[in-house]
């Protein structure tokens, strides 16, 4: 059983992870978004047992911890954080958004990215 990630609109979906790992994002993102005082974009679907994403509201959620873990060289909290980013911007992007970047503030953030894809799409 998965947890299907649906674009808000209809457009297409996002991810479908096991039914544990959507649940286990889902109550990262949201414990994540009341700590920063941020909206995640996700809504519980119940017609298909996992999350509508506002992708418009869910770009701003995912600049914000973007924006966050460039903001400080805290190696712990870029641990914590690293682990929602990547899933986040992986899912923002197949839905057509994407964040500002800061290169020079990432310290190697994005590396991993396209195994996350590939983890993402194929497994």
């Amino acid at each position: 059983m998965g947890y299907p990630f649906q674009a808000a609109d209809r457009s297409g979906t996002l991810w479908d992870p096991a039914l544990r790992v959507g649940q286990a994002y889902v109550a990262l993102a949201r414990e994540a978004g009341e700590l920063h005082g941020m909206p995640t974009g996700l809504t519980e679907n119940e017609r298909l047992g996992g999350s509508d994403v506002d992708l418009a509201v869910f770009q701003q959620f995912t600049q914000g911890l973007y924006d966050r873990y460039c903001s400080t060289n805290n190696v712990v909290l870029h641990g914590l954080l690293r682990g929602l980013l990547l899933p986040s911007i992986v899912m923002l992007e197949k839905g057509g958004g994407s964040i500002t970047r800061a290169p020079e503030e990432e310290d190697g953030l994005l590396e991993d990215l396209d195994s996350y894809v590939r983890a993402m799409w194929e497994g």
